[in-house]
């Protein structure tokens, strides 16, 4: 019952068992490390059902907090709005032709997961999908090869850990005479200056502005470190309070950092130059950035 003066939407629907039979709907799904598994009332066109070019996958997280609703926010950018599109690297047809199964290396945990599958006739599936869990990779796909994945926290716990703790950044502590450098982030995950120079013991003021399109931050380690840094860093995915610890894994081997810093803001922070001399390898720690986005401080 309403009050609306006019009929606004269907208040029963019964099918007509005489066409029962060509109906084709999703009937179940299963998320897998590797894809998804789509079964369908009906065998599907194998030449049409197979085509990457066909479908489409996307993904976004809501924010879990007080607020009544959300924004829509990328998946691999905490806190950034957007979608994330899903990279779809095969399809298969399976189980006697009843399911698609849709190879997504990229997927994890999200709130939301749109797919938009063209089975070859008029009107095409919209599927959305709520993935809490990854069952284990399914491995009966032609030309199947293992693939390492870490998986990353489930949504609601990276924002139970945001809410509930806070980590100081411990060089925003301003310092006396010190000198002024800036450093921007600059296209295709890189820096706008690759190489800084210093005096030994120097006591420096560097901001670091980001004028790109994603999260970066700028972080300063020990010679030879890059490379070990880095990997730490790019565990960071399965950490749900990553984004509390600015991305920063904890290692002797990190000297300083900025916060983790979102399109068209900066950071600010004060620190001393190594007492000695040498090439120390500064670095975005945002989970895969770093293998692009890297530079040296050159102390003299």
């Amino acid at each position: 019952g309403n009050y609306s003066p006019d009929l606004g939407c269907f208040q029963r629907v019964r099918w007509n068992a005489k066409s029962a039979n060509e109906l084709q709907i999703p009937t179940g799904h299963r998320v897998h490390e590797n894809g998804v598994a789509i079964e369908f009332a009906q065998p599907l066109d194998v030449e049409q059902a197979s085509r990457i070019d066909n479908h489409f996958a996307q993904c976004w997280n809501y924010r879990y907090n007080g607020a009544y609703g959300s924004p829509e926010y990328s998946t691999r950018h905490f806190g950034h709005p957007g979608h994330d599109v899903l990279e779809i690297a095969a399809v298969h047809v399976l189980d006697n032709g009843r399911t698609m199964f849709l190879e997504l290396p990229d997927l994890q945990p999200v709130n939301q997961l749109h797919l938009r599958l063209n089975l070859g006739d008029d009107r095409g599936q919209d599927l959305f999908v709520t993935v809490h869990k990854l069952d284990n990779p399914r491995t009966d796909l032609p030309g199947y090869q293992p693939r390492a994945k870490t998986i990353g926290p489930h949504p609601i716990l990276v924002d139970m850990a945001v809410a509930t703790a806070s980590v100081p950044n411990p060089w925003n502590k301003a310092l006396a005479n010190a000198r002024k450098i800036e450093i921007e982030a600059a296209k295709n995950l890189t820096y706008s200056t690759p190489r800084l120079r210093a005096k030994a013991g120097e006591v420096l003021e560097l901001t670091f502005k980001n004028p790109d399109a994603v999260p970066h931050n700028w972080v300063l380690a020990k010679p030879g470190s890059l490379d070990r840094v880095g990997q730490l860093a790019n565990k960071f995915i399965a950490d749900p309070s990553a984004f509390l610890k600015q991305y920063v894994p904890e290692s002797d081997d990190v000297l300083c950092y900025t916060n983790i810093v979102d399109p068209e803001q900066s950071s600010t922070i004060f620190f001393v130059a190594p007492k000695e001399p040498g090439r120390y390898p500064f670095l975005c720690s945002f989970p895969g950035h770093w293998m692009v986005m890297n530079g040296e401080l050159i102390v003299e």
